[in-house]
């Protein structure tokens, strides 16, 4: 598995957790909402971190 697999499955079951955890008060399709932009988030953070760190050295 690469790491860009593991970021994915790893951003769809934690956006999948918190749009189940999220509050009562949210419809099905505010959750649904929430869900792809947690999802949206981690991805785009995962990107921006692994563009940070590619320069530096290992």
């Amino acid at each position: 598995m690469t790491h860009f697999l593991a970021l994915i499955l790893f951003a769809v079951l934690v956006a999948i957790a918190f749009a189940v955890l999220s509050s009562e008060h949210y419809t099905t399709g505010e959750r649904v909402r929430y869900g792809l932009k947690v999802f949206v988030y981690f991805v785009g953070i995962g990107f921006l971190v692994a563009w940070v760190l590619y320069p530096l050295p290992l």
